[in-house]
């Protein structure tokens, strides 16, 4: 339920540093500013040959593509009109299904899956009759969500009201109604596959969230519960299984019973993959992965010299800049950065210097 456009194009540079073939970002992250932040931290700037402004130039690119014959691999699906589906790196249509929240009653065995009900959104009144707060609510179709938007905790009967509303007015064809779980740790399991590789443990690490449940970045654990990687290797074994080739992450949470639970199944790159492939170079125990907005337009120079400050100190690793000085109207300045340091006590000493 994320519609903060500055927000979802800044993130388009975001794996650029490992993915080691074209990526089509916004403008914004392809700046001087952009191109010091790397070249302070030792890495090669590498200009991508393929930006857009706007939403016409963006699905122009993606269309000449298709045109051209090329293979593109997405985040998300896109509308037919948009992208023709036979161009994209996998079934289409099966990637699609993998990433839909449904999907996961049946694709893993129901013991690693929370109580839940999908439910016809216009019959979500009578349905949910049958449940006491709290519960979370997620879209029971193939709407695309991200970083815990489209998730909604409803901790009380007019939180459940409210969530019941923002889900008619979305226009969500059907809704989850899911028991939430009492938590002990939150991790993203990650997994990558290819013919050439098989099946690849990446890592995980401890998701960090709000209250509302909204992702807020990752930090790098020392030992991951086999328990975990199992239940992550058996998500990823059924996903390859019908056809999915790539990167995935998936959420688990391990209750305070002692339980692995599957609350999320992510068969894309995840905000935090970029911080596994990173953390041995990083030579760091503590890594953390989280992007940060300037206060506001008028402050994005002092934002931007304090990354400028912790990156020369070796302490930031910058993945994408959003400068909001490009726009002839300029909007907040974003960053998309892995921490690294000693203890996470230090990383919080720099993050409250970067934030205030």
């Amino acid at each position: 339920m994320m519609d903060d456009p500055h927000k979802l194009d800044a993130l388009t540079s975001r794996e650029v540093a490992i993915a080691d073939i074209p990526v089509l970002v916004h403008r914004a992250t392809q700046t001087a500013k952009a191109q010091e932040l790397h070249e302070l931290a030792g890495i090669p700037w590498v200009e991508q040959p393929y930006s857009y402004e706007t939403q016409e130039e963006y699905i122009a690119q993606v269309q000449a593509w298709c045109e051209e014959g090329k293979t593109i691999v997405c985040q998300y699906i896109h509308d037919i009109e948009h992208m023709n589906r036979d161009c994209y790196w996998m079934d289409a249509e099966k990637f699609n299904e993998l990433n839909t929240k449904a999907y996961i009653d049946h694709l893993i065995d129901s013991k690693f899956v929370p109580s839940r009900l999908n439910v016809e959104t216009y019959r979500l009144s009578d349905a949910i009759k049958n449940w006491q707060p709290p519960v979370v609510l997620k879209p029971g179709d193939d709407s695309p969500t991200s970083g815990g938007y489209g998730v909604i905790i409803c901790q009380n009967k007019n939180e459940l009201t409210d969530g019941l509303r923002q889900f008619r007015m979305t226009g969500t064809e059907s809704v989850i109604i899911e028991e939430l779980l009492q938590t002990k740790d939150n991790y993203s399991c990650q997994f990558v596959y290819s013919e050439e590789l098989g099946i690849q443990f990446l890592g995980a690490s401890q998701q960090i969230t709000d209250d509302n449940g909204i992702y807020e970045g990752n930090i790098i654990i020392d030992k991951v519960p086999k328990k975990v990687i199992e239940v992550g290797r058996h998500i990823m074994e059924r996903g390859v299984a019908e056809g999915f080739v790539g990167v995935a992450g998936f959420d688990l949470i391990v209750t305070e019973a002692g339980d692995v639970q599957a609350i999320d199944l992510n068969f894309r790159q995840n905000g935090s993959t970029s911080m596994l492939m990173f953390h041995d170079a990083l030579g760091k125990p503590i890594n953390k992965f989280a992007s940060y907005v300037a206060q506001s337009p008028q402050q994005n120079e002092s934002f931007y010299q304090t990354i400028k400050k912790f990156i020369a100190q070796g302490v930031l690793f910058p993945l994408s800049f959003y400068d909001g000085d490009y726009f002839p109207e300029s909007v907040e300045s974003r960053f998309v950065g892995i921490w690294y340091a000693d203890t996470l006590e230090k990383i919080e000493t720099y993050e409250r210097e970067l934030l205030y």
